[in-house]
């Protein structure tokens, strides 16, 4: 073998090593973007056509690479009908070099009917001789169980736990959002508190009190106006915001909802009664306090109680 045939030789060699490493990187590449759920893409500009060098696109849409070929048009077909043209206008902000990177969370459709919520980066990584966009390379992961603790998280921040209804914190909120927009016709708090409860804790155990006071909570819901906030303020208390004052609506109001409690509820071999004691407090003002609001709506409930109970109560000055 003369000295050309031996540098050929190891040039091949070379060669044969580059290429096993070179496999081994993106075989490495390959496991670390799969368990991380992360996709690595690459769209050549010009004719739309996407790589995907580590997990097929189908995965994220239920579609087969036999069925619909990995191009930009194709993507554009499986986007969410609302999310479509914020995922459009992004992506060609980037290409008209509007924006430096293309960073956007956008929900797909996929072939099972679900709906799947992704995180998609990218970058202009070459520009043909004219300093037009060639190719940009980027990422996108499937953040659906994401938004989907997110979304419980908010809930359990903003309800209560057992009864489902607004938490103290949260219908606070309400009642500040709604003084901020209010209407001629005001606004009203009313403060409900369950008769005859706590005996039933007493007697037949917080299990029982539990679903009792589920199912008094959802009476309370069921009974309020379309737009009403319903919320419970703590134990057997309960806040109602309702959007207007007019006193002759509150009073066929609270006449509704003391009327709904007059069947006992069951639960088991249990039957109870409970009534309702409801205090009422208008508002018409923007700046309204609102634990100033919710006191007098407590005030003239209180008031009820001190009466015998099961009836309601406009607070006034005097309550």
């Amino acid at each position: 073998m003369d000295e050309s045939d031996k540098i050929i030789a190891q040039l091949r060699e070379k060669n044969r090593q580059l290429t096993h490493q070179l496999q081994d990187t993106k075989n490495l590449l390959n496991i670390t973007l799969n368990d991380s759920g992360l996709v690595l893409w690459e769209q050549h500009i010009p004719s739309g056509r996407l790589s995907l060098y580590n997990s097929e696109y189908g995965k994220i849409c239920g579609i087969s690479a036999t069925k619909q070929e990995a191009l930009y048009e194709n993507w554009k077909s499986n986007l969410h009908p609302e999310d479509k043209e914020l995922a459009i206008k992004a992506f060609d902000s980037m290409i008209h070099g509007h924006s430096d990177e293309y960073n956007i969370e956008y929900r797909m459709l996929h072939q099972d009917g679900s709906t799947r919520w992704i995180k998609d980066r990218g970058t202009v990584q070459q520009y043909d001789d004219d300093n037009h966009p060639l190719r940009v390379i980027g990422t996108h992961i499937d953040v659906t169980q994401l938004r989907l603790d997110q979304h419980r998280l908010s809930k359990l921040a903003h309800q209560d736990n057992l009864t489902g209804l607004l938490n103290r914190h949260a219908f606070e909120a309400q009642f500040n959002d709604y003084c901020q927009n209010i209407g001629d016709e005001g606004g009203t708090l009313m403060f409900i508190d369950l008769d005859k409860f706590k005996p039933i804790n007493d007697q037949h155990g917080h299990t029982a009190g539990d679903h009792i006071l589920k199912a008094c909570a959802a009476q309370i819901q069921n009974n309020s106006p379309a737009h009403g906030k319903c919320g419970r303020i703590g134990g057997d208390e309960f806040a109602l915001l309702v959007p207007y004052s007019e006193p002759q609506k509150l009073q066929q109001l609270c006449l509704q909802l003391l009327k709904s409690f007059d069947q006992p509820f069951k639960y088991n071999h249990i039957e109870v009664a409970v009534s309702l004691s409801i205090g009422v407090c208008s508002f018409h003002r923007h700046n309204e306090d609102f634990s100033q609001i919710l006191h007098r709506a407590d005030q003239a409930m209180y008031q009820v109680k001190h009466n015998g109970k099961s009836n309601f109560s406009f607070w006034n000055a005097k309550s």
